[in-house]
């Protein structure tokens, strides 16, 4: 071992003359540690929660979303087919979408209407889950008649029955609608009820502009996605009764495209670009929710730098603690230089010193970080679970965000010993010995 190393970690700790200073040495880990663990740990945190919410996003909506500029697409059979043949597309389907209001029970709410068609649309959206997680059934929007929650209804509560047919003004072969758990929360509604759709332009043009069109509808399901304002104002019917509801004859507003790998969207936009030419637009699910990461990405980038200062705060410990070493050593550096001990070799003496308190603490913030991640991760929480629809906090480790900040304390201890280590190699052994 080189006697810089060795004298170094004499000089660490030493107990029997500097007991002040070894305690000072130990806050110094500790304040590295604790910041450490405390950056590793909220990151862990905050990347748990986006790729939940990522998870969310990229279940109700498409990855890749192609349309016209006049948003209607006529012959879109013949797209459809070619887009399938396009490497990396693994699910297409087509959509209709416009703006609605919903309206039951002297209620009205403003959302989003989407017609889709039931065959195909689980190979692009997650809404035949999200429909099983509520105990519905994708079926029931291809054929409510069939429906097995309205006749398990039926069956048990034979009431309802009379007063669907018998009481109520409405028509039994309404169409069908499926909504979000949180409109149907809302609205007080079960599957059987009957609500009003109204579109601001489907009935086509007035005198005085475009005329509103209603229609009812039956409700044959509920579906959850996650995601608090989707279920709260989306709303799904099949695309035949979408495309009639708002005259598009055979014509859709969109196609849905699903890819295999969510990261490589861009590549698969570029291939469909160039199969479908430069007359549709292409859109993928990054800018489709483009300001919603944008948001978590800028929290995540202020969060880790509000975190980077409790690590830079620490540092100034070890600046202390070697400052206070090379004061309270002056003698002993004056002796050694004496000695022959050049000024580098006193410089690299105290800047291991320092490498080490720095090594030590991030180390130890790393275990207690993981410590921390793991004892977080699924943990219960009891607040705001109808608006964030968290009920386990997530908790994702990996192991470049370990890396990332252990590179990035070790930067800043590696820094803080710069000043200390040079002040050391300027002293001179004639005002060490001096008073000797």
């Amino acid at each position: 071992m080189r006697f810089e190393f060795f004298v170094g970690l004499r000089y660490l700790w030493n107990t029997r003359r500097t007991r002040f200073l070894s305690l000072i040495t130990l806050i110094s880990v500790l304040g590295i540690a604790i910041g450490v663990a405390a950056l590793v740990t909220v990151q862990s945190v905050m990347d748990g929660l986006q790729n939940q919410m990522k998870r969310s996003i990229l279940g109700s909506k498409a990855h890749l979303l192609i349309s016209t500029p006049e948003e209607t697409i006529a012959s879109w059979k013949s797209i459809r087919e070619q887009l399938a043949a396009i490497p990396g597309v693994i699910g297409v389907t087509p959509i209709v979408k416009t703006e609605v209001i919903v309206a039951a029970d002297d209620e009205v709410l403003g959302g989003i209407a989407y017609g889709v068609d039931p065959a195909t649309v689980g190979d692009v959206f997650l809404l035949p889950e999200q429909m099983a997680h509520e105990k519905s059934d994708i079926r029931c929007l291809a054929a409510i008649g069939n429906c097995p929650e309205l006749l398990s209804r039926r069956l048990h509560d034979p009431g309802a029955a009379f007063r669907e047919e018998r009481l109520s003004s409405q028509p039994r072969d309404l169409p069908p609608i499926v909504i979000g758990k949180e409109m149907a929360r809302y609205f007080h509604l079960v599957p059987g009820d009957v609500l009003t759709v109204i579109t601001p332009i489907g009935g086509g043009m007035g005198p005085a502009g475009p005329l509103p069109l209603s229609r009812t509808f039956r409700l044959a399901g509920t579906f959850f996605s996650g995601m608090y304002e989707y279920d709260f104002a989306s709303v799904y019917l099949t695309l035949s009764d979408a495309q009639s509801f708002l005259s598009l004859g055979d014509a859709v507003s969109a196609l849905a495209v699903k890819v295999t790998d969510v990261y490589k969207v861009d590549d698969v936009a570029r291939r469909i670009t160039e199969r479908l030419g430069s007359s549709f637009v292409v859109k993928t699910w990054k800018e489709l929710n483009k300001s919603i990461f944008n948001a978590l990405k800028m929290e995540k980038i202020v969060m880790f730098l509000i975190l980077a200062f409790v690590v830079l705060v620490a540092s100034f410990n070890i600046v202390a603690t070697l400052l206070m070493l090379v004061l309270g050593k002056t003698r002993e550096i004056a002796m050694l230089k004496a000695l022959g001990a050049s000024n580098k070799a006193v410089m690299v003496l105290f800047a291991f010193d320092g490498i080490v308190l720095g090594v030590v603490g991030t180390l130890l913030g790393l275990v207690l970080g993981y410590g921390a991640c793991v004892w977080l991760d699924g943990i219960k929480l009891n607040f705001a679970q109808d608006v964030y629809y968290i009920t386990d906090l997530p908790v994702e480790m990996s192991a470049g965000l370990f890396v990332l900040v252990a590179v990035a304390a070790l930067i800043v201890t590696c820094a803080a010993t710069v000043y200390p280590s040079r002040y050391a190699a300027r002293i001179k052994p004639a005002d060490g010995l001096r008073y000797e």
